[in-house]
């Protein structure tokens, strides 16, 4: 608990280390909205901030349902830091223990940006059991000053929205109105982020936010739904890996995303670096900044009303057997296609690796990857392998002291 409350506190304080840039493009900011004002907003209550209370999404997880989330060092971490995890509500057992018996296997690795790197890595994760025979796996990357906030506060309360009585009575109905559903907890989730980070953080979560791959099963259906905003990846796999199905990034490359933010006030720019390597990259019209490279994102308030917004796009998958579906951050994709991972979990399964054997494997081959591109510098790599079958919720066995069955369970 010590880590949990210290990080709240943090949150509080708001960070103390920004990017060294940060000053200069919070100036920047009065061009773009002159109705922001630089120092950080007075706290107001919202309906979305009442909902999200600490002890509301603490308490939330009981009765069944639980979710697992990334142990989130507080002030610094390690370059290539694996992380543990944590589980609501307190268990006996361990978090890597309830993902196995459920046929979900997880990998949240921090980056390297460089040896004296010690920024909280921004990549998070969520799996949670949802009530009525629902699941929900997610993967969100942060980027920014504040991404990592970004990224925690998104694993922590989409899944929470998802798990809403309005939304819970969307999955009930015959057929499940799964699009709805999304469309209602992406939603919320982004007003969460700006009433609740925006008091805290002021302008620094103009230029910070968090990408977003989610998929959402239901016991006794084989239908896989898929929802996500940015550049973080799903793709469906056959048992020999072969790959049958992906989401597509939303990225500049992809025309139809290109071209609904350049129409609303956005321009692509592309910058090329040192080793030849050319990206497009989304600023505001005749400005500088922000420089991201995605068009839908949660946060990046100074882009939101001009076209990079966080409306999820949505798909239905119906594998013809059964297979696994990997969700990952874009540190596996940069330099390895959809197929070579296929091809790799395939491969590790025929030789009888397991997919908690295996994705450390995934992960160290990404990262050879970025060496052979990008010398020592390596981005967040998390990684969520899930069979296409839904399982039969088995609740954590909690623990004999907690009889409220609430809390923080943490691997060491």
């Amino acid at each position: 608990m010590e880590n949990e409350e210290l990080r709240t506190k943090k949150l509080h304080d708001g960070r103390k280390s920004v990017m060294a840039d940060d000053n200069e493009m919070m100036k920047m900011t009065i061009k773009a909205d002159p109705n922001l004002k630089q120092d950080a907003m007075p706290a107001k209550a919202s309906s979305i901030a009442s909902e999200t209370t600490d002890e509301a999404i603490r308490s939330h997880w009981c009765g069944g349902k639980f979710i697992i989330h990334a142990d989130v060092p507080v002030g610094e971490e390690d370059p290539k830091h694996v992380r543990t995890f944590k589980l609501l509500p307190r268990s006996k057992e361990l978090p890597p223990d309830v993902l196995k018996r459920h046929g979900t296997a997880c990998i949240n690795v921090k980056g390297k940006k460089s040896d004296k790197d010690k920024t909280v890595g921004q990549d998070m994760f969520a799996v949670t059991c949802l009530g009525n025979g629902w699941w929900l796996d997610m993967v969100a990357d942060g980027h920014g000053g504040i991404g990592d906030f970004v990224a925690e506060r998104v694993s922590r309360t989409l899944p929470f929205f998802i798990d809403s009585a309005e939304c819970q009575a969307l999955l009930q109905e015959n057929p499940p109105k799964v699009d709805e559903v999304f469309e209602m907890a992406f939603a919320r989730t982004q007003k969460d982020v700006v009433d609740t980070l925006g008091p805290i953080f002021g302008n620094k979560l103009m230029f910070s936010g968090t990408t977003c791959i989610c998929l959402l099963r239901q016991e006794g259906s084989k239908m896989l739904h898929m929802a996500w905003v940015g550049d973080s990846k799903a793709i469906l796999m056959k048992p020999d890996g072969t790959v049958v199905s992906m989401t597509e990034d939303h990225k500049p490359e992809n025309i139809p995303e290109r071209d609904r933010i350049t129409s609303m006030g956005c321009e692509i720019i592309k910058c090329e670096h040192e080793d030849g390597v050319v990206l497009q990259k989304i600023n505001i019209a005749g400005q500088n900044y922000p420089a991201i490279s995605f068009t839908r994102s949660f946060g990046d308030q100074c882009v939101k009303k001009l076209g990079v917004h966080a409306e999820p796009e949505i798909v239905h998958w119906d594998p013809k057997e059964e297979g696994f579906v990997l969700l990952a951050s874009d540190g596996v994709w940069e330099f390895i296609t959809e197929q070579e991972v296929g091809t790799f979990v395939g491969d590790a399964m025929k030789r009888g690796l397991s997919p908690e054997q295996l994705l450390p494997l995934l992960v160290a081959f990404s990262q050879e990857r970025w060496r052979e591109n990008e010398d020592d510098y390596c981005d967040d790599i998390t990684a969520l392998l899930v069979t296409t079958k839904c399982p039969v919720p088995q609740p954590p066995v909690p623990e004999p002291a907690c009889s409220c069955f609430a809390g923080i369970c943490s691997m060491m």
